[in-house]
C-alpha cells in the first residue's frame, strides 16, 4: 500500500500514522499529538492496513462516527449502528428504532440469496444475449430502411406537386400575356400613337392637294384611295385610343390573392400527415415473427385497397393448434368477413391473401367487384392483385381450405398439401411464373409447413 503524507503543507514530505474521519485528514506524530488535544472526540484511526476498508465499518451519522456498524435496517437498506437503534428517538439517536432491524450475518445471507438469484437472471440475460442484440439489431434495421422508404415516398409526394404548381405557374403566366393582349394593347401600340400626329398631318396635305383640280384624273384617284387608306388607319387608331381610355377602370387580378386566407391555402400549410400505426401481427404470427417490414408492407396494401386507415387483425386460426384439416378452417374461419392468408411452406417459401370476403362451407366461386382482394409473396416482397373482375377472387369448397383465384393456390382437404398455378385462367398469377413457391411452369405442389388465418377488423 501506498504511503499517505501528512496533510499539512509544511509536513507534506512525512509519512502518515493517523487518519481522522471527522477532519478527513493525515497526520504525522506531532500533527496527531495536538489535534487530539484540541478535537477529543473525534475518532483517529491508525494506518496499518487498508484505511478506507477500516473507515466503512464505522457509522455515517456525525454524532456516531465512533459507533461500528454492528447492524442492518431493512426498512431504509441501510448498514447502522448501536446508536442508530437506541430505543430512545431524539436528534441524534434513535434513528432507526422503530425499523425493521437484523444482524449482519442475517443480511449477509438473505443478500447472498438475493445475488444468486441476480447470478442466474444475469446468466439467463447472457444467454439469450447474442439472439436478442441481433434480433434488435435487424429490427433496427429495418425502421431505418422504412424510415428512408418514408422519406423516399414524401419526396416523391412533394416533387409531384411541386411540379404540377412549377407548370401551372408556368401556365398562368403565360395566360397574362394574353389576357392582357386582348384586353389593352400591345406596348407596340404606343410607338404607333406617338407617329400619329405627323400622319393626320400628312394625310391633311394630301387632302387639300386633291382639292387641286388641275390634277390629272388617273392621278387623282391614285391618292384618293392612298389617303383613305391613311384616314381608315388614323380612326382606327382613334377608336382604338377611346376604347383604352374607356377601359381604365378594368382590373385583371389573380385568385387566390397573396394574402387571402382561404382554405385552400390552409389545406396546403398542413399537407400531409403521419399516422403511427402499432403492428400487431409480428407478435401473433409464428410465421412472420419480427419481419416487420413485411408485416408493414402487407398491412399497407390492405390499407390502400380497402382505403382505410387503421385496422386491427385477430388470430382466428393456426393450422399447428387448431388442426390441419380443411373441416378445421371452416370450423374457425367462415363468414368471419375479411380475412389474411399467411402460407409458410417446408421450403421456407411465405405467402398468403387477403379478401374482403367470407369464406363458406360450401363449393362455389366467389367473385370481388370491389377488386380489393389479391394474393402476395413475403419473399418477393410483391403484391398481385386480380386480373379481371369477373373470374372467380375465391374459391370455397368443403373440401379445400383457403383457394384464391382459380386455383392460383390453394391448400387439399389436407393443409398440409398445396398446389399454386400460374395459368390463363388464373386471376393472379398468369404467366407461367410460379413467383409464390419459386418454381417454374404454370403448375406446382407445395407442403404446408404453417397456416395462419387473420380476421381483418376495420
Amino acid at each position: 500500500m501506498e504511503k499517505k503524507k501528512c496533510s499539512l503543507k509544511e509536513h507534506s514530505n512525512i509519512n502518515a500514522n493517523i487518519y481522522c474521519k471527522k477532519c478527513e485528514i493525515y497526520m504525522c506524530n506531532k500533527c496527531e499529538a495536538l489535534h487530539s488535544k484540541l478535537f477529543e472526540k473525534h475518532t483517529d484511526f491508525i494506518i496499518n492496513e487498508d484505511i478506507e476498508e477500516l473507515i466503512n465499518e464505522f457509522c455515517e451519522e456525525e454524532t456516531h462516527s465512533n459507533y461500528k456498524l454492528k447492524y442492518f435496517c431493512k426498512t431504509h437498506d441501510k448498514l447502522c449502528c448501536i446508536a442508530c437503534t437506541s430505543k430512545v428517538n431524539d436528534k441524534d439517536n434513535g434513528q432507526h428504532k422503530d425499523c425493521d432491524i437484523c444482524s449482519l450475518e442475517e443480511i449477509r445471507n438473505i443478500k447472498i440469496n438475493i445475488t444468486k438469484e441476480n447470478n442466474k437472471l444475469l446468466e439467463e440475460y447472457l444467454s439469450k444475449f447474442d439472439k436478442t442484440f441481433n434480433d434488435i439489431k435487424k429490427i433496427n434495421e429495418n425502421i431505418n430502411i422504412q424510415k428512408d422508404e418514408l422519406k423516399l415516398k414524401i419526396q416523391k409526394i412533394f416533387t409531384n406537386i411541386r411540379n404540377i404548381l412549377n407548370n401551372r405557374e408556368d401556365e398562368l403566366l403565360l395566360e397574362v400575356d394574353k389576357v392582357y393582349n386582348n384586353t389593352f394593347f400591345k406596348e407596340d401600340f404606343i410607338k404607333e400613337l406617338e407617329k400619329l400626329p405627323n400622319k393626320i398631318k400628312l394625310s391633311l396635305e394630301k387632302c387639300n392637294n386633291l382639292y387641286n383640280n388641275d390634277i390629272n384624273i388617273y392621278k387623282f384617284i391614285k391618292e384618293y384611295k392612298e389617303n383613305e387608306i391613311y384616314v381608315k388607319n388614323i380612326n382606327d387608331i382613334n377608336t382604338r385610343s377611346k376604347n383604352i381610355l374607356n377601359s381604365v377602370n378594368t382590373e385583371i387580378i389573380f385568385f387566390p390573392e397573396e394574402n387571402l386566407d382561404n382554405e385552400f391555402i390552409e389545406r396546403i400549410k398542413i399537407f400531409g400527415k403521419l399516422n403511427i400505426i402499432f403492428h400487431d401481427i409480428p407478435n401473433l404470427s409464428h410465421i412472420l415473427k419480427d419481419d416487420i417490414q413485411s408485416n408493414s408492407l402487407i398491412e399497407n396494401w390492405i390499407l390502400e385497397k380497402i382505403d382505410k386507415k387503421q385496422i386491427k387483425f385477430e388470430l382466428i386460426f393456426r393450422m399447428s393448434e387448431n388442426g390441419n384439416k380443411s373441416e378445421d378452417f371452416h370450423k374457425f374461419c367462415d363468414n368471419q368477413g375479411p380475412t389474411l392468408i399467411l402460407v409458410k411452406t417446408t421450403k421456407n417459401r411465405i405467402f398468403g391473401g387477403f379478401t374482403p370476403l367470407n369464406w363458406k362451407n360450401e363449393g362455389r366461386d366467389i367473385k370481388d367487384i370491389s377488386k380489393q382482394t389479391f394474393i402476395f409473396s413475403v419473399n418477393l416482397k410483391k403484391k398481385y392483385d386480380m386480373i379481371d373482375e369477373k373470374k372467380a377472387s375465391i374459391y370455397c369448397s368443403k373440401g379445400e381450405g383457403p383457394d384464391f383465384g382459380t386455383y392460383d393456390f390453394y391448400l387439399k382437404e389436407n393443409l398440409k398439401e398445396g398446389v399454386t398455378s400460374a395459368k390463363k385462367e388464373c386471376n393472379f398469377l398468369s404467366n407461367n411464373n410460379l413467383e409464390l413457391t419459386g418454381g417454374k411452369g404454370d403448375s406446382e405442389k407445395f407442403e404446408t409447413e404453417e397456416l395462419e388465418v387473420y380476421k381483418v377488423v376495420y
